[in-house]
């Protein structure tokens, strides 16, 4: 039964290997694309993951720029919705929160700790970028978040819970 036992990792390994490297490029099966390409699950060192991809573009330095800004987008997207259940947790359950939009690109610009993690060619040219937050700025990226809900639903919020609700709201974030 001990014998057994080495020979049946060796066969656990094998299948977590082809697992791994089951991850294709969606438009091109030629090669193995990184992990990320297919499943944001398992990426670790940053939150709030999210990528962008464009194809061929005539300019190389497009493709990267478009490629980039949808992946921030879709970060800064992630923190807007986390920003927005976390103080929803703390409203009465009826409160409606109106999410601004995260493909505005100014409000795109005050989180400035969203970085490019990494980038991948595909064989057919087409560029998937992933970006994300690292930890050391994550609590600071959730407060912008958090701002630019309020921002958005501040009537609202003061219409529903009062001048003094709203302050009250605000000295907790």
């Amino acid at each position: 039964m001990r014998q057994l036992l080495p020979l049946s990792m060796v066969f656990c390994s094998i299948f977590a290997m082809s697992a791994e490297a089951e991850c294709a490029y969606p438009d091109s099966d030629r090669r193995d694309a990184p992990e990320w390409v297919c499943s944001l699950d398992g990426y670790e060192g940053a939150d709030f993951l999210g990528y962008g991809d464009k194809s061929r573009l005539p300019s190389i330095s497009l493709q990267n720029r478009l490629a980039g800004k949808a992946a921030m987008i879709a970060v800064v997207g992630h923190l807007l919705d986390y920003a927005k259940a976390e103080i929803a947790s703390q409203l009465p359950p009826e409160t409606v929160l109106e999410l601004p939009s995260a493909e505005d690109w100014s409000r795109v610009a005050k989180f400035k700790g969203v970085r490019i993690l990494e980038k991948a060619a595909s064989p057919q040219r087409h560029l998937y970028v992933l970006a994300g937050v690292k930890p050391d700025v994550r609590d600071e990226l959730i407060a912008v978040a958090k701002k630019e809900v309020l921002s958005a639903n501040k009537k609202r919020l003061i219409a529903q819970l009062g001048q003094a609700g709203w302050k009250k709201l605000i000295a907790s974030k």
